[in-house]
């Protein structure tokens, strides 16, 4: 576990909860991106990695938008498949942003509470 991701149960299935809430420095957000790259990659090929992200009170600049765009770029490259992810926490121009990448990213989900985004995901989980 970190200060930035832990592994949560919920309906008896499992996912990894990934903490950005109040990250609003460039540099600790990256570093928090990079921390829970490390875990993704320490899964087992051919393994989803179902998320549920919580990003309230965060600040995302294109640098962190783009280091996210590696993440899953590296996580494919290893292996690891595109996995069901939800958001929560979003405020309204970050939910814009969302549905643009949901057009290339149909399982990447927003949710309004963290109890949804639970349900939401380990719906997805088979």
């Amino acid at each position: 576990m970190s200060q930035y991701w832990q592994w949560m149960e919920h309906k008896g299935k499992r996912f990894l909860f990934v903490k950005f809430s109040g990250l609003n420095d460039e540099k600790a957000y990256m570093e928090a991106i990079a921390d829970v790259e490390r875990e993704i990659l320490r899964q087992p090929k051919g393994r989803i990695v179902p998320l549920v992200m919580d990003v309230t009170n965060t600040r995302v600049t294109k640098a962190v938008t783009e280091r996210g765009k590696q993440l899953l770029e590296k996580s494919k490259s290893y292996g690891i498949p595109d996995s069901p992810a939800v958001l929560v926490g979003l405020s309204g121009a970050q939910k814009a942003i969302v549905m643009a990448i949901q057009l290339i990213r149909p399982d990447l989900h927003v949710a309004g509470t963290l109890e949804e985004a639970k349900d939401w995901v380990v719906k997805r989980i088979e």
